[in-house]
Parts: structure tokens; C-alpha cells; sequence
């Protein structure tokens, strides 16, 4: 791995430092199983439907090859930039999405992807981790009393209407909730009052259910059959009652790689949103446990980075991309188990999505950024204590 040098400042001698190797270590093995489980969980679909088994897998690596290249770029960027652009890339996603409204792919009712040529690119994504960038943005300019409600949470909170407006245009309920638990998180991590962080939970919360009371259709039926699990088995219910079967079929060491029933076409969205229930049925609890305790360790290296960076900037970017990470995997995990209602959102590094992983390990690329100064904010401390003493 290479190294980069920075001057200690109070010596002026250079101190080499690299980024968090086993978090990069845990987070390339995860993205080398989850190539291999989406070779098993889609080869049968791929080759009755594309006449090709290797179908999602090609996209795939194609994907995984360009979100490395992003991560070893976003690795080399000094995460301090970002505080700078933060306007400039939020301007930048608010047009992405507001060209999916125009130019985007319909696929079931919903228009969240805009096609370039054989890929499809989903620009909310980005929306996720421009929430994380602006609000770290707003809430260390010093100019907003994070402290107050109407002169710090409040004006924290605006960038982010435009994000949710254009949202639910397409509509993406599953997103907005995604930003919304982002922007709870990003509210801890500045320092808002919990009487603040009250409010607005009982506000979002308010208006989640109106949304879907005045709305009725489409989400109003995913909530009343979540509540009826076995009604309409051959409809609704039809992909959660099969993912069931998927992960009791599994037990505790599972039918063996590649030996899934369900992914032989009764499992919908086996590559994607419900890969998952595949890799529990052919490795089994101990194979989700693993899946699980590695994304486990990602999160807690991601929090004690965000932990040891002595910028306020630095530590609510770090903490934010992590809090996106786990509240994906978290949600993934819930919906796969039937515990929430379906919410169509990609398993981090494991499922089929060319936007998602592209993304998600650029995001790990300015992570691994931020740790690689800590450590040299850490040497320049230690060798300052050293020359006092």
C-alpha cells in the first residue's frame, strides 16, 4: 500500500502514514463475496432470461472495477476539499435528480434511474452522501447555533428539501427515509438537543403517514400487507413469504454455495434487494452472522475515525458516511427478514447495482482519507508531548 509523507510541524521531519488497512482489508473481502454470492444467487435467472449466466456478474465486475478506481481516488483527495465543493456537488446532484423527472427510465411505475448505454445510473444514491457532505458543511461554518432551533437545526435542515421534493416525485419512499435517519444521525453527531431531535422525529414521522394516508395506493398496501403476512401469497406478499422459505431452508450451516431453491425463479429480485435471503439459504445463519459481524467492523472503524479526527469538519464526514452504511445494511436486513415492510434498498458491496457500488466505495475512499490524517494528527501530537517532557 502505498504511503504518503506529511511534515511534522513541530519538528518539520516528514512522518509517513497510510490509510485503515484492515478496514479497506474487511471492505474488499466483503466486495469479493458479494461478486461471488451474486454469481450463484442470479447464474440460473441471467441464463433463462438473457440466455447468458454470466449476465449480472460481467455489469458487475464492471462496476466493482470503476468503484475501486473511485475509492483509491477518493483515497488521494484531502477530505478537506469537500468542505469547500460541498456547494458545487450538491448543485450537481439537485440537477441529476431533476433530469431523472425529464430523461429518466420508468421501470414498475417508479423513475429513479437515467440510462446510459448498457448501464443504468440511479442519481438519488449520490443523494445520500450529498445530505452527509452539506449538512458536515453547514454545521461547522460557525454560523448556525446548532444549539437553537430556529437559527441552527432549522437552516441545517433546508438544503435537504430539494433533495426529498424530487425524490418522492419519482417516487422513492425508501430513499427519503434513508435521508431522514442520515440527517437524525448528522443532527446527533452536531450537537443538536434531543428535545430538538424529538421534535423532528415526531414531525417526520407525521408526515411519513399523512404521505402514505393521503397517497393511499402503492405504499398503503405494502404497510397493510406487512401486517397481513399471509394474505394474497401469490401477489404482494408473493417475494416476502418466499425469502421467508429462503432463510428457514437455510438453518444454521445452509444447503451449500449454489445449492439455493429459491433462486431458481421463485425468489423475485434474488441479485438485488433480497440477496440476502439467498446467502442465507445456502450458507445459513453461521454464513449471514459472518456477512454481518464484517459489516459490524466496518461501522466501529468507521466511528473511531470519525472518533480521532481532531476536525469537526473531518468528524462529522466520517461519521455520516458510516451512519449511511449502516442504516442501508440495517434496513436491507430488516426487510429481508419481513421485520419492516419491502423498501427497495440494495444490500452495501453484495447486491446487483452498478450505482450503488460505484458510490458507496467512493464514500469509503474519503474515509479512508480521513484516517490516514488522523494517524498523522496523532504522530505530530505524540511527538509534541515527547519534546515538552
Amino acid at each position: 500500500m502505498e504511503q504518503a509523507a506529511a511534515k511534522n510541524r513541530t519538528t518539520g521531519k516528514k512522518v509517513f502514514h497510510h490509510f485503515d488497512f484492515p478496514l479497506f482489508a474487511v471492505l474488499l473481502s466483503i466486495c469479493l463475496f458479494g461478486l461471488v454470492m451474486l454469481y450463484s444467487a442470479s447464474y440460473y435467472y441471467a441464463l433463462t432470461k438473457h440466455g447468458d449466466g454470466l449476465y449480472f456478474l460481467k455489469r458487475q465486475l464492471l462496476c466493482f472495477g470503476i468503484g475501486v478506481g473511485a475509492l483509491f481516488a477518493t483515497s488521494f483527495i484531502n477530505y478537506k476539499f469537500y468542505r469547500k465543493a460541498a456547494w458545487w456537488l450538491y448543485g450537481i446532484v439537485i440537477l441529476l435528480l431533476a433530469a431523472t423527472l425529464v430523461i429518466g427510465e420508468t421501470v414498475n411505475e417508479a423513475t429513479r434511474w437515467i440510462k446510459l448505454g448498457p448501464v443504468t445510473f440511479q442519481p438519488a444514491e449520490l443523494a445520500k452522501f450529498g445530505t452527509v457532505m452539506v449538512m458536515a458543511r453547514l454545521m461547522c461554518s460557525g454560523k448556525l447555533k446548532m444549539q437553537s432551533f430556529f437559527r441552527g437545526v432549522v437552516p441545517a435542515l433546508l438544503p435537504l428539501i430539494p433533495f426529498a421534493g424530487l425524490i418522492i416525485l419519482q417516487p422513492n419512499l425508501s430513499m427519503i427515509l434513508i435521508l431522514a435517519f442520515t440527517a437524525y444521525v448528522m443532527l446527533y453527531l452536531g450537537g443538536v438537543k434531543i428535545s430538538h431531535r424529538l421534535l423532528l422525529m415526531v414531525m417526520g414521522v407525521t408526515v411519513i403517514v399523512l404521505f402514505i394516508v393521503v397517497k393511499k395506493g402503492y405504499h398503503a398496501d405494502r404497510i397493510y400487507y406487512y401486517l397481513h403476512p399471509n394474505a394474497d401469497p401469490t401477489g404482494v406478499n408473493f417475494q416476502p413469504i418466499q425469502s421467508r422459505i429462503a432463510l428457514g431452508n437455510g438453518g444454521l450451516f445452509g444447503q451449500g454455495l449454489n445449492f439455493s431453491r429459491q433462486k431458481l425463479n421463485f425468489l423475485p429480485e434474488r441479485e438485488n434487494d433480497y440477496i440476502l435471503a439467498i446467502i442465507g439459504e445456502e450458507l445459513g445463519f453461521v454464513g449471514c452472522f459472518l456477512l454481518l459481524a464484517a459489516y459490524f467492523f466496518l461501522v466501529i472503524r468507521g466511528t473511531v475515525i470519525a472518533m480521532r479526527c481532531s476536525d469537526r469538519f473531518g468528524r462529522l464526514l466520517a461519521g455520516g458516511i458510516t451512519a449511511v452504511l449502516a442504516i442501508q445494511v440495517i434496513l436491507n436486513v430488516a426487510v429481508v427478514t419481513n421485520a419492516i415492510p419491502s423498501t427497495g434498498q440494495t444490500l452495501p458491496f453484495v447486491s446487483y447495482g452498478g450505482t450503488s457500488i460505484v458510490i458507496f466505495l467512493a464514500a469509503m475512499g474519503i474515509l479512508l482519507n480521513i484516517s490516514r490524517y488522523s494517524e498523522v494528527e496523532e504522530k505530530n501530537a505524540a511527538g509534541t508531548e515527547q519534546q515538552h517532557s
